[in-house]
């Protein structure tokens, strides 16, 4: 016996004629999945519809906004993985929920058009298409969907009767072109209802290209949802008002990403588009205040224009990634002017006034603009290369100070060993480097090999070593509510961020890699709208915020990937090999300058 009986209208008149439906697979996408992220000693919040959620971890899968409504929202039960509604009794009374589908709900210009729903700087053979709606429910009653615009027109609704007490899936159809300006998804449980919703999901056609394509396209859309391009920066978190916290890091790794994406042989933004992007962002960060030439972590909108956010600090490492990708986008795109400035704006890092009593140079600036953090880079990685080799672009002569624990990162830490090789192909090396004598490409292979035998070892019989999945590295915890730092020599770590997969994906045998990404995305941990942030090692529980300095990390390592596995000139690495600047940086590592044909030595 089918558990629902549908009725479905679209309120707009379709054309009798309808383009043939593509063959491209069906991706499930969750809206929101009820579930809650809430440590064991703390009380679930929301318990109750009236309840303020907190802005931190209240967001969909889609990085956008919810909330209640109607007049028994009150009544609405969140105490489990499942909202529930009480309305046996409410012969008149009604409650639901509404979902942004793109951006927040009250952000003006930001629908979700259902005939290519990934942002629409991607161009049009690789946008996907949304043409369902699931629905996992159970209980009795009638609930109604509703598909609205930003002028509250109802562009589509379905009502769905509840018949029996056990869970429920059902599909429903939805005119992609009746949907091109979507902005809210709506439920409403009528009154007399029983009922618990634990899912919505889009159903997303997913666009006709290979697999490793379409790997770097969803990594991309997902870096891409950041940016806001008023403002010509990248939010930290999808989920946040534009201006409100914005990311020196990762928009710096969105123009680079933007950059690679747009070279042939693939072509999924326009290099007009991608030149004009590099233009923006540059004018920006252009006119932000930089003491001693340090460019802020995060910053925020203000009356008088951006300005560094309160509580943080002008960041040497963020200064380091912002000035790689931009030199390295500019190169791409051979916009000479653009950067001969960005190369002027280098040059103004005072390095001298920026090393501690040690040598090393600090971690940056204080909010204030003049006091230095007392810590500095000098624990062995990508991270205090990348500083180090922004230094010697400035000065060659500068001191030199060698890193502690050589070949070793802080932790066992993923992405340590993994981020100087999303800008430099030197590091794929086997070849003993000048400062510390390491041998780069050994320790990366050893680092992703500890990574899968770590999982394997700790936890045996795990989702995590059933399905192969591994990444201990770093970013949100699973509960949202604080940074998580892990790594392979940690006892007990149970998060894991797969970003490292694809940061570390041409390391290892690319079909593997491709295989894995494959067996997250039937999981549902690798969406149309990008890789989860965290996955518990049980399989309990995952993250789904859409974070941009990962998403950022993930492009890039699924560019580098998809190079290597289709053979195709990495214009990255190729651009790195050719820029005078690049190669007088990287010389503190390896002197001997290669050439721009050079091959890596993978």
């Amino acid at each position: 016996m089918r558990l629902f009986s549908i009725v479905a209208v679209a309120s707009v008149l379709l054309p009798q004629s309808l383009p043939a439906q593509n063959e491209a697979r069906l991706v499930w996408q969750p809206v929101q999945e009820y579930f809650i992220h809430v440590r064991p000693d703390r009380k679930p919040m929301p318990v109750e519809g009236k309840k303020r959620l907190n802005s931190f971890t209240a967001y969909t899968h889609l990085g956008t906004d919810f909330g209640f409504m109607g007049p028994a929202e009150h009544d609405i039960e969140w105490q489990r993985d499942e909202i529930c509604v009480h309305l046996g009794q409410e012969p008149e009374a009604w409650s639901g929920m509404w979902h942004s589908l793109a951006g927040l709900a009250r952000a003006a210009g930001e629908p979700l058009n259902f005939m290519a729903a990934w942002p629409a700087i991607i161009e049009p053979r690789y946008q996907p298409r949304i043409s369902s709606l699931r629905l996992d429910a159970h209980g009795r009653g009638r609930l109604k969907l509703e598909i609205k615009s930003e002028t509250q027109e109802t562009l589509w609704s379905a009502q769905v009767f509840l018949d029996e007490e056990s869970t429920g899936v059902e599909v429903l159809a939805v005119p992609p072109m009746a949907c091109a300006r979507a902005k809210l998804l709506t439920w409403v449980a009528e009154p007399g209802s029983e009922l618990c919703i634990e899912a919505l999901f889009l159903g997303v056609e997913a666009p006709e290209v290979p697999f490793d394509e379409y790997v770097l396209a969803a990594s991309y859309a997902k870096l891409a949802r950041c940016y806001d391009a008023d403002a010509g920066l990248v939010k930290d978190r999808a989920h946040l008002e534009n201006g409100a916290f914005d990311s020196l890091a990762s928009t710096g790794l969105f123009v680079l990403a933007t950059a690679a994406v747009s070279a042939p042989p693939l072509g999924l933004v326009s290099p007009a588009r991608a030149a004009s992007i590099l233009r923006q962002v540059h004018k920006t960060v252009g006119g932000l205040e930089r003491p001693y030439g340090l460019l802020p972590h995060f910053v925020r909108r203000a009356a008088s224009g951006h300005r560094i956010h309160p509580g943080t600090e002008y960041s040497t490492v963020d200064t380091a990634i912002y000035f790689h990708s931009l030199l390295l986008g500019s190169e791409m795109l051979e916009d000479h002017e653009l950067k001969s400035e960005l190369l002027s704006e280098v040059d103004q890092i005072d390095f001298t006034r920026l090393r501690l009593p040690g040598g090393e140079v600090s971690h940056g600036l204080k909010e204030d603009g003049r006091s230095l953090l007392p810590h500095g880079w000098k624990d062995w990685g990508g991270e205090t290369a990348l500083v180090m080799m922004l230094q010697n672009m400035v000065n060659e002569n500068a001191p030199r100070r060698l890193m502690e624990r050589p070949g070793q990162a802080w932790q066992g830490t993923g992405f340590i060993t993994e981020i100087q090789s999303l800008f430099y192909p030197d590091f794929d090396s086997d070849k003993p480097d000048a400062l510390d004598g390491v041998r780069w490409l050994d320790v990366r292979r050893r680092m992703i090999n500890a990574q899968k035998e770590y999982i394997s070892r700790t936890w045996p019989g795990s989702m995590a070593a059933r399905m192969g999945l591994y990444g201990l590295s770093a970013g949100e915890s699973l509960h949202g509510d604080a940074y998580h730092v892990g790594g392979a020599d940690l006892p007990g770590q149970t998060m894991i961020h797969p970003h490292f997969i694809l940061m570390a994906g041409s390391l290892a045998n690319p079909a593997e890699t491709y295989a894995l990404l494959k067996r997250m995305e039937k999981a549902g941990f690798f969406m149309p709208w990008g890789m989860v942030e965290t996955i518990d090692v049980k399989g309990r529980s995952y993250l789904p915020m859409v974070g941009s300095l990962n998403a950022g990390f993930e492009t890039l390592g699924a560019y580098h990937l998809l190079a290597r596995h289709r053979g195709f000139a990495n214009r990255i690495h190729a651009s790195s090999l050719q820029s005078p600047e690049m190669r007088r940086a990287v010389q503190l590592f390896y002197p001997s300058r290669r050439s721009a044909d050079e091959p890596g030595s993978h």
